[in-house]
């Protein structure tokens, strides 16, 4: 993009802000709102590719629900000759990390405020079902009044969302990153959690605890090794704020903070002189690990079992009188039982798994396409495919009708489990509007476009003999006018 370029006639480009692996962010105008903003672009060499605009799409859907001061803003999102945009809250600062470096040491009391603020988001965030998976400081905007805001919820995911197919899928920071998430394992909220204990490390020590030749180490120390005392590097940090660290920072997840208000709760009275002979934090969990059986595990036991069993029930071939044989046959038929019983168990436990494993396997279905549809009509047929209604978003759209569905999230034709919840998103009409000249037009037809623009129209009847019937004489918003159709009323007067 280049400066004074517009997007949708309504977001003028200013200047570069920034530039990412994904996307690109610029300073901005919004021509109608007359105000600064920040539009986020999906780079050049990314715009086709469909994980980097679902990655784009989630953060929107992530952030459009919550309103929180401390969360940054997401105003508008679309696209405009396949430049897909997101338009943001402009914050006039610079981020967390290069704030830690300027102001370095930074005092106690205004680390705990930062921190308050960051976790006061995050608790938002939380109650909303979405887990951000990717808190580090480069993602903390910090306005020029020292305030914080969290931004990038592009690989956030809501809680009910995740599956087992996720775990082998490692998300985030590795700086910054769980030791569930380096294992692969499912994000919840205590992950957060894990990563804001990081955060707030770093705002006392001015470095991350754990640096590595490449992120698989850093990830393996974050999985096995303890986390650095700070009051090592600073031993006037009072022993209460550094075991809000140590609790937030703790490798098994139930031995951290329940939530990022526990957390917060703890942090605020950590300065404390009552809390000044604090002991050091310990877990309470202990460190025998819990060895999980493979399925695989119970084959060689079975089958050695069995072997063993057979071994001492086989016959003699050295001749033996007619009354040791009728002895031992008498005494072969208690093994012979076992030995049945025992195959019979086992053949019960096989099946048994695998009945189960048939139930438990998903049915898959293919999100059927409802662009163009009402909501209600879209909503009928996702539920006749066995398919949940997500969360409704609503945005701007050059081409699609108003209040009709532009796509859904996952896209149509997508396999997925019966079930999931799928997103929708509904055109609320183009965000700008040229107004034409519709005198002498008929009223019927031009109501009916405009109206499924978004428009409001109001008619008034006028009799005159100059124009044929039911054709429009006068109009209340001039031709050439640049207006916002969900926002704006159109008079006509109209000849009866």
């Amino acid at each position: 993009m280049t400066p004074n370029q517009t997007l949708n006639g309504r977001y003028r480009v200013i200047s570069s802000l920034g530039e990412g692996g994904m996307s690109d962010v610029y300073l901005s105008r919004d021509l109608i709102l007359k105000r600064d903003v920040a539009v986020k672009l999906i780079r050049f060499d990314l715009q086709n590719d469909d994980k980097t605009i679902q990655r784009f799409q989630r953060e929107a859907l992530a952030t459009t629900e919550i309103v929180h001061p401390n969360i940054v803003s997401v105003y508008d999102v679309g696209e405009d000759n396949g430049i897909h945009y997101l338009v943001m809250e402009y914050i006039d600062g610079t981020d967390l990390k290069q704030y830690i470096k300027d102001h370095f040491p930074i005092p106690y009391q205004k680390v705990i405020d930062i921190m308050e603020q960051i976790l006061s988001g995050v608790a938002a965030a939380h109650a909303h079902g979405i887990i951000h998976r990717d808190l580090k400081p480069q993602n903390v905007l910090m306005d020029k009044n020292g305030s914080a805001k969290i931004s990038d919820f592009g690989v956030a995911v809501a809680q009910q969302d995740q599956t087992i197919t996720q775990t082998n899928a490692v998300v985030g920071s590795v700086h910054y990153l769980s030791p569930e998430q380096a294992r692969g394992h499912l994000a919840t909220k205590r992950s957060d959690i894990y990563s804001l204990g990081i955060i707030l490390y770093e705002m006392l020590t001015g470095r991350v605890p754990f640096e590595g030749e490449n992120a698989v180490s850093i990830a393996i120390k974050h999985s096995q090794n303890q986390i650095p005392l700070v009051r090592d590097f600073d031993p006037r940090i009072p022993q209460a704020l550094e075991n809000v660290i140590l609790k937030a920072t703790a490798k098994n997840p139930f031995d951290r903070y329940a939530s990022a208000t526990e957390m917060a709760n703890d942090l605020k009275t950590s300065l404390s002189p009552s809390r000044a002979d604090e002991p050091r934090f310990v877990t309470q969990s202990s460190n025998d690990q819990t060895i999980i059986a493979k399925a695989s595990h119970f084959g060689p036991t079975a089958i050695k079992d069995v072997a063993e069993v057979k071994a001492i029930s086989q016959p003699n071939n050295e001749k033996k009188s007619t009354s040791t044989v009728t002895k031992k046959r008498r005494n072969r038929h208690p093994l012979r039982k076992k030995i049945a019983i025992f195959l019979g168990l086992l053949t019960l436990f096989i099946v048994g798994i695998a009945v189960a494993f048939y139930l438990s396997f998903p049915k898959v279905v293919s999100i059927p396409d409802v662009s163009g549809m009402t909501q209600n009509e879209a909503t009928a047929v996702l539920k006749k495919k066995n398919l949940k209604v997500g969360q409704i978003t609503r945005t701007g759209n050059q081409k699609v009708d108003y209040k009709r569905v532009i796509e859904t999230l996952p896209k149509s034709k997508k396999q997925v489990q019966a079930g999931v919840a799928v997103n929708i998103v509904i055109s609320q009409g183009p965000n700008s509007y040229v107004v034409e000249n519709y005198i002498g037009n008929s009223y019927t037809q031009v109501a009916k476009k405009l109206r499924a623009k978004g428009f409001k129209i109001k008619k008034t009847k006028v009799q005159t003999m100059q124009f044929d019937h039911g054709k429009i004489i006068y109009q209340s918003v001039v031709p050439d006018q640049v207006v916002v159709p969900r926002a704006t009323t159109i008079r006509f007067s109209v000849t009866e």
